[in-house]
């Protein structure tokens, strides 16, 4: 099934589970899941305020109600995944806000948030893509632990810790489909570069809380949940996950010895651009390499260069 909502993709990934293309930043950037099983439905991230009314017609598409959503679930509380989860919870009265201990505080009051966001992306780009972030009322925010089980209708959904990325990460397995929600746990890739089921994905570690070892213990985590694919929140869906999951510790360790090699946070983004298109077998372009994933590289190397002036 294919379908298009408030004009962006929705499409049927497996029996119940659905990708909703949120259209940030553009066309096949950014997902948002819903989980539908005997009229319950869950929401897997939020995408950013602007995407709120697309979702909930999305709902309605699905032949649901906004009474029917019983939680909306953030994987981390970066704005591209919870940055509309504020006014999502207005909108559905029987919801429970599930998110990681570590970032319960942030959803209840998002005004730090705001301002790591601020003097990382500026003022301007802030004030376009994510305004305005709400706060969700602190009685409707349900802290989830890892291994924690929700039921959603007769499915199963566990919960899995994923600190790397963000220190307050989790995933989602869906055991019924063998779907592993990753948020951006399992790197970040883009239509037309690699191969269908293990895409060109790279990992995204923006600052403050990279840490590679707990990067590649979530990894591991993953390929050890056996889960049929991985679905990433940027955003081809992963069915060859071991592999992919080699490749991603591979470009992980390059990086950190490109980190260490670098003269400055900008020489750092100039190695990886250059380290990791070496990855790349598609025969791609360099200028659609860049276009593609600039942004990525750009995050993870100022994630980097953070990480190794806390080392020194």
């Amino acid at each position: 099934m294919m379908a298009s909502v408030a004009g962006h993709a929705l499409e049927l990934i497996a029996p119940g589970l659905y990708r909703f293309d949120t259209g940030y930043l553009r066309k096949n950037h950014t997902a948002v899941y819903l989980l539908v099983d005997q009229g319950q439905v869950a929401i897997l991230d939020t995408g950013v305020p602007a995407n709120v009314p697309g979702l909930l017609e999305v709902i309605e598409v699905l032949g649901c109600s906004a009474d029917d959503v019983a939680y909306v679930i953030p994987t981390h509380v970066h704005l591209d995944h919870a940055g509309g989860a504020g006014a999502l919870m207005q909108a559905l009265p029987q919801a429970r806000l599930g998110v990681h201990p570590s970032g319960a505080d942030h959803m209840v009051d998002p005004s730090q948030l705001e301002v790591g966001v601020r003097a990382l992306y500026g003022d301007a780009f802030f004030d376009r893509e994510y305004t305005p972030v709400t706060a969700v009322a602190a009685d409707r925010v349900e802290p989830l632990d890892d291994g924690r089980v929700l039921q959603i209708g007769g499915r199963t959904l566990e919960v899995v810790y994923t600190p790397g990325h963000a220190w307050h990460q989790l995933g989602l397995l869906d055991h019924d489909s063998g779907t592993f929600i990753a948020g951006d746990a399992f790197g970040a890739g883009y239509p037309g570069f690699g191969d269908e089921g293990a895409p060109f994905v790279v990992p995204v570690v923006p600052p403050p809380q990279f840490k590679p070892e707990a990067y590649r213990d979530t990894l591991a985590r993953i390929v050890q949940c056996a889960p049929a694919r991985v679905a990433p929140a940027h955003f081809p869906l992963i069915t060859e996950v071991a592999s992919v999951a080699e490749t991603l510790e591979a470009m992980l360790d390059a990086g950190i010895e490109a980190t260490w090699a670098a003269d400055s946070v900008d020489d750092l983004e100039r190695r990886l651009q250059t380290v990791w298109y070496d990855w790349l077998t598609t025969g791609a372009d360099w200028s659609a390499y860049i276009k593609a994933y600039g942004k990525d590289i750009w995050l993870t190397a100022e994630g980097m260069w953070l990480w190794r002036e806390k080392q020194r």
